[in-house]
């Protein structure tokens, strides 16, 4: 029998395909959303892309019980008990959206708020910019699902005076739940207008991609995107890059520990070395930035978002960077490695 779509589940995938489409709220199977149905919580599949909400089947439906059941032992390595077949495996961040208690959860990067949460004073900053008006509070930085999960029930646990309707995650991201969609997009609106960065003026420079016959033979192609081959020649887009590269965890998770640089004037046995280990960048400083023939619509989004996050940056501003042991366990994470090769298996295309 085929299945009628409720009100909710119908507005919740309108929503997702909007802001799906949106690369300053979404950046490739970044961000998942959810709502409550009685007793299953139905969350965003890992891997999967909100843009494709309405197009296609992204969302599991999980025994929610279950998970508060586990949140209240304070068991957050409970597995989310899954009520298909359908093969899709749960969110990472499956368990934020269970502890939250409003029938509509969305967690996001949102590019303008990530530029806040990734500074050293952000909690400070974050009380500057929304005050009382809203219902939050800040988690500093924590391994996604777990680890996290934990902290932010914590924090929870603590406010007697009200219910949280926003939490914003260090060097992460911020949820939002709401009592149904349009509550959520008017609590987002409002964090956007408040959150509100320009980009910084930077001007372009057409000497660019002077050797690329030599990136060519090695399966390499300027990068399509002229903005974002901005990092290899402005001096302080190029020291962020040597410096400020780990700002949070999907950018890691995609991108890795360090961004790979030739330096001005490399020769041709530094490329064959960088090339071998098939990074899906070269950042050639004052050349240009090449992207392999191989590189995923997934790690062209991230570094995008990487762009789009420090040119609303001053050039003074202390950042947070994730620590080497914090990368490692990103990278070493069996839940993101399924995240990665679900994406490549799909070869979804943004």
């Amino acid at each position: 029998m085929m299945k009628v779509a409720s009100s909710i589940e119908k507005q919740v995938k309108a929503f997702c395909t909007s802001i799906g489409a949106d690369r300053l709220l979404v950046q490739g199977a970044g961000g998942n959303v959810s709502w409550k149905d009685g007793d299953v919580l139905w969350v965003k599949a890992s891997g999967t892309w909100l843009a494709e909400a309405e197009s296609k089947e992204i969302f599991v439906p999980v025994n929610l019980p279950h998970l508060l059941g586990a949140i209240a032992e304070q068991d957050f390595s409970v597995k989310p008990e899954v009520k298909n077949d359908s093969g899709l495996r749960p969110s990472i961040e499956t368990l934020l959206h269970a502890l939250m208690p409003h029938r509509v959860v969305v967690h996001l990067h949102a590019i303008e708020i990530l530029a806040h949460l990734i500074q050293v004073d952000a909690r400070e900053k974050i009380h500057n910019l929304v005050g009382p008006e809203l219902k939050w509070i800040f988690v500093d930085y924590f391994k996604p699902g777990a680890d996290l999960a934990k902290a932010v029930s914590d924090q929870l646990s603590i406010r007697t005076d009200a219910d949280v309707d926003v939490v914003f995650m260090g060097s992460h991201g911020v949820v939002i739940g709401g009592r149904d969609v349009d509550e959520v997009v008017s609590t987002l609106d409002a964090l956007l207008f408040k959150f509100k960065k320009e980009t910084t003026q930077i001007l372009f420079k057409n000497s660019l991609s002077k050797r690329q016959s030599e990136f060519l033979s090695r399966g390499y192609v300027p990068c399509i995107d002229k903005e974002v081959s901005l990092l290899t020649i402005n001096e302080d887009l190029i020291h962020r890059l040597r410096y400020q590269w780990t700002l949070y965890p999907d950018h890691v998770v995609f991108l890795g520990a360090e961004a790979v640089i030739l330096e001005e004037n490399f020769r041709a046995f530094e490329l064959d070395e960088i090339s071998r280990s098939k990074p899906p960048f070269i950042f050639a400083l004052c050349d240009g930035l090449y992207e392999s023939c191989a590189a995923t619509p997934a790690e062209k989004s991230q570094l995008r978002c990487y762009f789009d996050v420090v040119t609303r940056l001053d050039s003074e501003v202390d950042l947070s960077i994730l620590t080497k042991m914090q990368v490692s366990e990103l990278l070493d994470w069996d839940a993101e490695k399924y995240r990665q090769n679900f994406i490549n298996d799909k070869q979804v295309v943004a």
